[in-house]
């Protein structure tokens, strides 16, 4: 049975981060990386929106071939079409998921790191001597390999958290369905992100146009079901794309779910650390979760690294890795997780009305925080989500 120091099963943003962090931080680590499908980063299952901040953090994006387009613009769109432009003080960017992702695992490669694709966990035991065996499918078949820290960034439907134990279930209500749309050839900004809100556009969630290009778009929305109308995504966003970009040619699709929950209470126990979607590290207020997943990654790759030479990978020494996510963003995620919860009480109305009134603060002055403050003034009605998000 092969050994390694650490296993991390996905090879997304999170388990690649994760899995260069523990080989960078203690080289004499045997470390793999193991990745179902045949090739990292398909298929993508996101729209691929990232704040330059945090991305510059782990990847240089000017100039990169997984950087599809430079945002430095927001377009809000109230239910009834208004528009409000927002003052954006930072650029974002719209990747390239295929290139970025396989890029991260390729920076893991040359740190030492065993990448293997087409390898699929399918179970995990604890051993005699407290190492987790983990069992493999490959094409030519089944193997298993024992591990001393597994780091399971399998994302939404994470089955390493569940093995060990982990509560990760969903609260039907915080969890997105999603579709998404690649349309060419219609009109927009290029420049800019849209966001669009409306319980009968996107009950529960948003509906969103990402550039890739000057003439191409991912384009998407999500939805909780529990608020719809008995339709599905797909259906949904089939009458907003009908509405504001019909005669777009779709060029691709895909479904798939996000979490809109704050972090998991758990997220290790002894010999395991989820990370990333796996453990519920996304915004809940955007759905974004990329840049979480890689810093929850590094954070886990180098609680890994520290554990083993320390000889102690018992749940009492990587609850640091829990609670230095919750000190980095984890707090600040049930802040954005109590503010979803007070705007889901206001309707469409109100925020037809919000959107007029926010027109009306000069342009250039436009600021998220502008736009709260000059809210609060017109609209006492969201006093309470102010104190909610503060309390």
């Amino acid at each position: 049975m092969p050994d390694y120091d650490v296993l991390v099963v996905g090879a997304g943003p999170a388990g690649s981060v994760a899995a260069a962090e523990a080989k960078r931080a203690a080289p004499e680590l045997d470390v793999l990386l193991i990745e179902r499908d045949p090739f990292v980063g398909t298929p993508v299952r996101c729209a691929e929106g990232v704040g330059d901040p945090g991305l510059r953090e782990f990847a240089d994006p000017d100039g990169a071939p997984w950087a599809s387009r430079k945002i430095t613009r927001v377009i809000i769109l109230a239910p009834d079409d208004t528009e409000v432009k927002v003052a954006w003080p930072d650029v974002a960017w719209i990747l390239d998921r295929t290139r970025f992702d396989a890029a991260l695992a390729a920076q893991a490669a040359a740190e030492g790191v065993a990448v293997h694709v087409a390898t699929e966990a399918v179970g995990m035991d604890r051993t005699a001597d407290g190492r987790w065996a983990m069992r493999l499918r490959t094409s030519g078949g089944e193997e298993t390999v024992r591990a001393r820290v597994v780091i399971g960034a399998d994302g939404v439907e994470t089955m390493v958290g569940r093995w060990a134990g982990l509560d990760t279930r969903v609260p039907a209500r915080d969890m997105e369905s999603c579709a998404q749309y690649v349309l060419d050839g219609i009109d927009f900004d290029p420049d800019a992100i849209y966001l669009q809100f409306g319980d009968h556009i996107a009950p529960g969630g948003y509906a969103w146009l990402f550039p890739k290009s000057e003439r191409s778009a991912n384009v998407g929305l999500g939805i909780v079901a529990l608020k719809s109308d008995g339709r599905n995504a797909r259906e949904y966003l089939d009458e907003w794309i009908a509405r504001r970009y019909a005669g777009g040619a779709r060029t691709g699709y895909t479904v798939g779910g996000v979490i809109v929950h704050h972090t998991l209470k758990r997220t290790h126990t002894d010999g395991v650390m989820i990370c990333g979607d796996a453990a519920h590290m996304v915004n809940p207020l955007s759905g974004g979760g990329i840049v979480n997943a890689m810093k929850s990654g590094r954070l886990a790759g180098r609680a890994a690294a520290a554990a083993i030479r320390a000889g102690d990978t018992s749940e009492a020494r990587l609850a640091s890795y829990h609670q230095a996510w919750m000190d980095l963003l984890g707090e600040a995620h049930v802040k954005y997780y109590r503010i979803k919860q007070a705007l889901a009480d206001l309707d469409d109305a109100f925020f037809n009305r919000l959107a007029r009134t926010v027109n009306g603060i000069p342009s250039h002055k436009r600021t998220l925080g502008r736009v709260f403050a000059h809210a609060l003034v017109r609209h006492p009605q969201l006093i309470p989500v102010a104190a909610r998000f503060f309390v």
